[in-house]
């Protein structure tokens, strides 16, 4: 039990950890690339992360450096596929473009991602796997910039193992963001973006013994500004207004 216990704790530490690590930021379009088209950004920012709260209000939090680097590329005109190193571990990504590409002043996308880790803490074997499926919904200005929004529903789970014995942390969190990707030139954007996002269903488990339900967890808080470079799809001319998009 004592084991069970030790392992318990450590995927609640590395959950909490992970929480503060991994990006709940796109800090990308909602658009996509075009076929043949490479990005790279930098993604420097700050989490704020709220480890516990109670009625009276949050009993700890901490504030956390981040800084991934991503590389994207335009499979056709609606996929891109990518991965983003850093403090977000290791993510692969990929958008899927929903409406027309040639729209120019609508995109929306799905843009789901998996990161994961594993390693050890001592004793104990430790991993850690997380899902996200954001919604992004860009708005295109005639000067090729994007407003995005980008709600978002995402599953993680931990966990640890020794001698035989496990134990794991799942959780489910909803959150948000919202970004500017400005078009500085032909081949850069300059993109802040806030997100947040909190955990509302979770379950623990150690051995034989489980527990689950609502969670009353914090939220975290989390500001990036995206350095995007890549030619990206060009500026689209306006349409006449008759004409309708898909």
């Amino acid at each position: 039990m004592r084991m069970q216990l030790r392992m318990a704790a450590a995927a609640l530490s590395l959950g909490l950890l992970g929480s503060g690590c991994a990006s709940i930021s796109q800090v990308q379009t909602a658009d996509t690339l075009g076929a043949g088209k490479f990005q790279f950004a930098l993604e420097p920012g700050l989490a704020h992360l709220a480890v516990a709260e109670s009625e009276t209000g949050t009993e700890a939090s901490a504030n956390l450096p981040q800084f991934d680097i991503a590389l994207r590329y335009g499979v056709t005109d609606r996929l891109d596929l990518g991965a983003r190193l850093g403090t977000s571990l290791v993510e692969l990504q990929g958008k899927y473009l929903f409406t027309n590409p040639e729209n120019p002043t609508l995109a929306v996308s799905l843009a789901p991602s998996l990161s994961g880790f594993v390693g050890g803490a001592g004793p104990v074997d430790v991993g850690y796997v997380r899902l996200a499926l954001p919604l992004l919904v860009g708005f295109k200005t005639s000067g090729g910039s994007e407003f995005v929004l980008g709600p978002r529903l995402e599953g993680t789970r931990f966990l640890a193992g020794a001698d035989g014995s496990s134990a794991s942390l799942n959780y489910l969190s909803g959150g948000a963001s919202v970004g500017y990707a400005l078009r500085v030139s032909e081949g850069f954007r300059l993109m802040p973006e806030v997100a947040y996002s909190r955990p509302f269903a979770g379950a623990v488990t150690a051995g034989d013994q489980a527990a689950g339900g609502t969670v009353n967890a914090g939220g975290t808080w989390q500001f990036k500004l995206g350095f995007l470079f890549g030619q990206g799809r060009p500026t689209l001319s306006a349409r006449s207004s008759g004409e309708t998009y898909e």
